[in-house]
């Protein structure tokens, strides 16, 4: 019943960010831009209605929203209202006809929940420091001061108790609200803090009411940890590779190309027991892809190339498609520093690239079927030259992608009988079952048994 999960390719939007039902941003970029970038500028829900035809044009098979509730940031991560979708992004009606329309066109959507707190504007927040005596009491932790304890330290962003049995009804019943408007997903925010009598409740409520939604937790493990919520979601995001994959975009080698060729062998037992594991080049919370790789587009054709050739199911952040870069980063730490990496969507950017990766989706979408097998000899081919092989039934699809600043031969079944699916850069014959890949090129062959 979740096979489509399996075979989508993810798109992540951040509603505000996105598209307005005008397609007209609320900004300029005058002196003021830094300050804007703080608020909201426009983007709502129809104007994701209204660009779900670019979409599905590109082979997304599945939306991934940020939060929609009200609250009282653009992000929709300060939540003060979880049972209310907030005005500025649209109505109930608009987020049905959403939903409706996405599956119109055969494309699934994600709700991504911020679950382990709230805005201290939230009504049980607010009861619960005016009054010793409120039920919300013990909604909350608190501190020695008797002040919130709050998210990454920060008291407007009291963190919920997910222990507390008030607590786990609530989300119970929150979700069971908005799962009735047609909802395919949930992607569970900082999955990792909740303890196992929590997942064992709350997952085994949506199991038995909801068996038909996906469950996906953000859960970071840099150090190549995968898994460990395998007994209770459907998936975790892929931290380990997907940061792999960015070190690929800042600097194409051998050591990015090592880690990719590991983590793909290490997580073959994952990948076998159905554990979903999808990757992403950037996200909301960090640098975007075109900005790492320093506006090199051959890094970032490259970094596609790989990431929609990879057997897990791929995340594709919005405009990061197009090329989309940012104008400013800071140092790690500093005040609303992710604002950058949430710019409007660069509508008018970055044709050639977006035609690029509409190409390797639709590549990806045709033969589903080998994209989702186990890949087979994977090989890092004198530390620049990554090469791995799907095969099933009389099929065989390969990969490869040459990093390196010299042309390599690439060892092929028989050259012949290839069809080239798609190059970057040059692609020749070479010598009796070898092809030519020039430096920082990459290809995609099949090849079909008689």
């Amino acid at each position: 019943m979740l096979h489509w999960a399996s075979r989508s390719t993810f798109y992540h939007i951040v509603i505000d960010r996105f598209a307005t039902g005008k397609n007209c941003f609320q900004y300029s970029k005058g002196p003021h831009y830094p300050q804007e970038l703080r608020h909201r500028m426009g983007g709502n829900l129809d104007g994701v209605i209204q660009s779900l035809d670019y979409l599905h044009g590109l082979g997304i098979g599945a939306l991934l929203l940020t939060p929609f509730f009200k609250g009282s940031k653009y992000h929709g991560y300060w939540t003060t209202d979880f049972l209310k979708i907030d005005p500025c992004f649209g109505s109930p009606q608009q987020l049905e006809q959403l939903i409706d329309a996405a599956h119109q066109r055969d494309m699934r959507v994600v709700l991504d929940l911020p679950f382990t707190h709230c805005h201290i504007g939230a009504d049980p927040a607010r009861q619960a420091l005016d009054n010793a005596c409120s039920p919300f009491r013990g909604w909350f932790h608190y501190d020695r001061a008797g002040g919130f304890k709050g998210f990454y330290g920060d008291r407007n962003l009291p963190e919920l108790n997910l222990e507390f049995p008030d607590v786990i009804e609530f989300l119970k019943n929150m979700l069971d609200h908005w799962l009735r408007f047609g909802f395919d997903g949930i992607r569970f925010d900082h999955a990792k803090r909740p303890s196992a009598a929590f997942w064992e409740q709350l997952t085994g409520f949506l199991r038995a009411r909801h068996p038909q939604v996906f469950l996906l937790g953000e859960n970071w493990h840099e150090s190549g940890e995968i898994g460990t919520l395998s007994r209770y979601l459907h998936g975790e995001l892929n931290i380990p590779l997907s940061l792999a994959l960015r070190q690929f975009l800042a600097q194409p080698g051998q050591p990015a190309t090592d880690a990719i060729t590991h983590l793909i062998r290490s997580q073959q037992a994952s990948r076998k027991n159905g554990y979903l594991l999808p990757t992403f080049l950037d996200n909301h919370d960090m640098e975007r892809a075109g900005f790492i790789s320093r506006k090199n587009r051959n890094a970032l054709a490259l970094g596609y190339l790989l990431q929609l050739s990879l057997p897990y199911p791929p995340i594709i952040y919005y405009g990061s498609e197009r090329g989309q870069s940012q104008t400013e980063n800071f140092p790690a730490g500093r005040y609303e520093r992710d604002r950058y990496f949430r710019e409007p969507m660069a509508w008018e950017a970055g044709e050639d690239m977006a035609a690029w990766v509409k190409k390797l989706i639709h590549i990806r979408n045709d033969n589903i079927e080998l994209f989702t097998s186990e890949p087979r000899a994977i090989a890092l081919l004198e530390g620049h030259v990554l090469t791995y092989r799907y095969s099933k039934g009389d099929s065989m699809i390969m990969v490869a992608i040459n990093c390196g600043p010299r042309q390599k031969q690439i060892p092929c079944p028989a050259v012949q009988d290839a069809m080239l699916l798609a190059g970057y850069a040059d692609v020749k014959e070479g010598r009796q079952n070898h092809f030519g890949l020039q430096p920082y090129s990459g290809a995609i062959l099949k090849f079909n048994r008689a």
